[in-house]
């Protein structure tokens, strides 16, 4: 078994540089070659880690039997085919999000993983945060109790120009946190999509969904209801999560050190008052407590648990079945 995984890294536009960053900073990882179209993305990689090869070809990268993984960062038009040659090749395949543009190209792609005994992990990052992982291992616990209800907000201004709608370019986010902290799809989904014209003419043009209200109610009782929007430059990240023994708010604006609260279920002298009782009926919030968080950079977690996985073989946290899920529910709410 080897000890030191090869990847090539497909595309390198906005996010492709972190990626690289994040690999080849891993001892267990040699990040080899960086292939993309445009000449001027591949110089600008070649100055900034000069000890890269760099090709317009990434079929140079699929050939080269040294590789042992690539890294999908293309627009999400090309991943299914790409994805398909790699794991022919005998690649590992490591996709950022989302996974495909349709639920049947996910579901080619997993079939080819399962043909090729090959992994395939998909980029939802937020399943490597530090909030997000304190709230599982809370919601594992008990020490929340009994879930009954989720609510999630993910607000901000809208991108002047764009192919997609607020639901892809916004709920993925939501939608992997909650399959994996749930780790169950929802029986029954609803949603309400408008269109509001916000003075952006490219997407007053397209009328594309810019604010959306999602109802989700999973078949262990538990409902959620998700606000996408991009009618707002006040950027907003909130979720809060109601259990019996308590509620947990995580506010991703916060600094680290304030960003889950977990709140006590509180005191209520109004339940089960008796009609004698002579005091003041009143209720109060029960003790808030401050969750400690890891400190890690979530998008190095996340590259390290995929090359972990393949040279341990272990289970990926977010495979490709999770990535299929977040694109399934995309297609039943847009």
């Amino acid at each position: 078994m080897k000890d030191k995984i090869n990847i090539g890294i497909i595309g390198c536009g906005y996010w492709g540089p972190n990626l690289i960053r994040n690999f080849s900073g891993l001892n267990n990882c040699n990040a080899v070659i960086v292939s993309d179209f445009k000449q001027g993305r591949l110089d600008f990689i070649r100055s900034e880690f000069p000890f890269l090869k760099t090709t317009l070809n990434y079929r140079e990268i699929l050939d080269d039997p040294t590789i042992d993984a690539v890294c999908i960062a293309t627009p999400v038009t090309t991943h299914a085919s790409i994805a398909i040659e790699a794991l022919n090749a005998g690649k590992h395949v490591f996709i950022e999000k989302p996974m495909t543009s349709s639920v049947e190209e996910s579901e080619k792609i997993l079939t080819a993983s399962q043909k090729n005994n090959r992994k395939v992990a998909v980029g939802h990052v937020f399943q490597f945060a530090p909030a997000v992982r304190k709230i599982k291992e809370v919601i594992d616990s008990g020490l929340l109790g009994e879930i009954f209800h989720i609510t999630s907000t993910r607000i901000n201004l809208g991108p002047p120009k764009t192919e997609v709608d607020v639901i892809w370019d916004l709920g993925p986010h939501d939608f992997s946190i909650l399959l994996y902290l749930l780790n169950e799809y929802p029986g029954e989904i609803s949603a309400i999509n408008s269109y509001y014209p916000f003075g952006f003419s490219e997407l007053d043009e397209k009328k594309l969904t810019n604010n959306s209200h999602i109802n989700l109610k999973f078949n262990s009782g538990i409902t959620a209801h998700i606000h996408l929007s991009w009618l707002s430059s006040n950027k907003t990240r909130l979720m809060c999560i109601y259990g019996s023994k308590g509620t947990i708010i995580y506010d991703e604006m916060l600094a680290l050190d304030g960003k889950v609260k977990f709140y006590d279920k509180g005191i209520d002298n109004r339940i089960g008052a008796k009609d004698t009782d002579a005091a003041k009926l009143s209720y109060k919030a029960g003790e808030i407590h401050v969750l400690e968080l890891e400190q890690h950079e979530p998008l190095r977690m996340e590259c390290a648990h995929f090359i972990d996985s393949i040279i341990n073989n272990t289970e990926l946290v977010n495979n490709g079945k999770i990535g299929m899920d977040v694109v399934k529910l995309i297609f039943e709410i847009a």
